[in-house]
């Protein structure tokens, strides 16, 4: 099974029912994070995706949180049913700065000097881990509080030191003592898409 990670990926156009990678057609079940080049984009894989699955991305209520110990930090989101605002999926998301490729490594613009009211936007990608065919595509906007929270926690990840061996460890750690409902109660903050 090929596994392109995000830094890699051709700059594409993405559209519904059109392959997310030409060359990778089986993923991994579950979700990234990914800020690089200066885009955020959250990365859902799933094996036969329900209606309702795909729906909840496409135009349901979208809450997303912000866990952070530094070095560590994840971005969790929450997809919810339209109408009955029911929870249908949950991830949590490590993010490394470290991690992205050299040449798409890029630092979020200063927190202190942009407009507090910025919003940054991210890319939400639903894809069918099976075949690599996009489901669902939607462009959200974090909060402006969110933005800021979020940005701040890359720059100040980016001058600390890395260590592979020793992020795989932590973020092992956190994943078996927490599960995504424990973590989003951890939350430093949070938002509604949009708001």
């Amino acid at each position: 099974m090929a596994q392109i990670p995000p830094s890699q990926r051709p700059y594409t156009l993405l559209a519904v029912g059109k392959p997310y990678h030409p060359d990778c057609r089986v993923w991994p079940e579950g979700a990234d994070y990914n800020f690089r080049d200066g885009a955020h984009e959250l990365r859902v894989f799933l094996p036969r995706a329900s209606k309702e699955e795909i729906a909840s991305v496409e135009e349901g209520p979208i809450e997303f949180g912000l866990w952070c110990d530094l070095p560590d930090l994840f971005v969790l989101s929450r997809f919810h049913d339209k109408r009955s605002r029911q929870l249908v999926m949950s991830f949590d998301c490590p993010y490394s700065w470290h991690r992205v490729a050299p040449e798409n490594r890029t630092q979020p613009p200063a927190w202190e000097e942009v407009n507090p009211a910025l919003r940054a936007v991210v890319n939400v990608v639903l894809i069918d881990a099976t075949s690599g065919i996009v489901l669902a595509l939607r462009m959200c906007t974090y909060s402006p509080e969110f933005t800021r929270a979020l940005h701040r926690a890359i720059a100040e990840q980016v001058a600390m030191p890395y260590d592979k061996i020793t992020h795989e460890r932590r973020i092992d750690d956190i994943t078996q003592r927490f599960n995504s409902e424990q973590l989003w109660d951890r939350c430093i903050i949070r938002c509604h898409s949009g708001e």
